[in-house]
């Protein structure tokens, strides 16, 4: 038995990155520690901040912030409604026209010391299990997603990853603040290990604040 959880806590710690080969991202009041191997591209724009880091062979790990700022239960219930439910909404048309068995459940997981809620979309995809999770929370005045989207081969590879982030990612109290503003223009649905073709959230919600409301009826 000795001998086993030794030989456990050595591969945790073999897949631990070292301290000198971590990257600091701090832009903007918002602040995450992640491997420096680990690709991170910044599609932010003046609306918000959008972060996809990912890996060969890892899960897809999105991060998205706007700067408008949240005071009041109904301000977050708004902001939601607005970034998370249009997001998980088109990941759902988008994975259920190529799985129709696709499975929905309700989620929490732990991001920066407090509960995120969301959901988790099963499906397979050309013949590979995985999951697209997409979790929600305020920090500081701001509202928050995050998700992973991968099979569960990369899921299981990014975990450590995964882990770093949520544990790490801060919006810092004196973060300059925007005047309320659609949600981030570049925010990209994909399916697990590969791009998802189709409208972004900000092209939709950018229509729906354009038209008339002869044209949303």
């Amino acid at each position: 038995m000795t001998m086993l959880v030794l030989a456990l806590y050595q591969s945790a710690i073999a897949q631990a990155p070292a301290h000198d080969a971590l990257k600091h991202f701090a832009v903007k009041g918002l602040s995450f520690d992640y491997p420096a191997a680990i690709e991170l591209e910044d599609h932010s724009n003046q609306s918000g901040q959008h972060l996809v880091i990912q890996s060969k062979d890892q899960a897809q790990i999105m991060i998205v912030s706007r700067y408008a700022q949240i005071n009041t239960a109904e301000e977050l219930a708004a902001a939601r409604h607005e970034v998370v439910d249009s997001f998980i909404e088109i990941m759902w048309r988008q994975i259920h026209e190529q799985d129709p068995n696709v499975l929905r459940t309700a989620a929490q997981i732990e991001v920066a010391g407090a509960q995120a809620t969301g959901v988790r979309l099963r499906a397979v995809l050309e013949n590979q299990p995985g999951n697209a999770e997409i979790y929600s929370l305020q920090l500081g005045s701001r509202l928050v997603l995050l998700s992973l989207i991968g099979t569960d081969r990369e899921i299981a590879a990014t975990a450590p990853v995964w882990l770093m982030i949520r544990r790490s990612l801060k919006i810092s109290a004196n973060a300059d603040a925007a005047a309320a503003a659609p949600p981030p223009s570049r925010t990209i649905a994909r399916r697990a290990g590969r791009y998802i073709s189709g409208a972004s959230l900000i092209e939709q919600s950018k229509q729906s604040q354009t038209q008339t409301p002869e044209q949303k009826n």
